[in-house]
């Protein structure tokens, strides 16, 4: 689905399958399309502490300091999904 896409397109497809699964998974998100830090580390696939640590170290997507659902930090859906595929191999700085 995602190959042969540029990178707004892949970072759109990207969203549209993260904003699925946060249904799926009964995720709350806003109307803004963001998510709590837990939460976004599971859409990631990560720990939780492991999402704060690369934030804190600078090297996590965006965040922003307006919580969610009780918790300090959140992120949008397409902020994730940027960062995702500028993870992606070979994918230059099309980004």
């Amino acid at each position: 689905m995602i190959a042969g896409l540029s990178a707004a397109e892949r970072i759109e497809a990207t969203t549209v399958l993260l904003a699925a699964f946060a249904v799926a998974e009964d995720v709350t998100v806003t109307a803004d399309m963001r998510v709590s830090e837990k939460d976004a580390a599971d859409l990631l696939g990560y720990a939780p502490g492991h999402l704060k640590n690369l934030r804190q170290e600078g090297r996590g997507p965006v965040s922003y300091q307006r919580g969610v659902g009780g918790s300090r930090v959140s992120y949008r859906l397409t902020d994730l999904s940027a960062w995702i595929e500028a993870g992606r191999e070979g994918a230059g700085n099309d980004i």
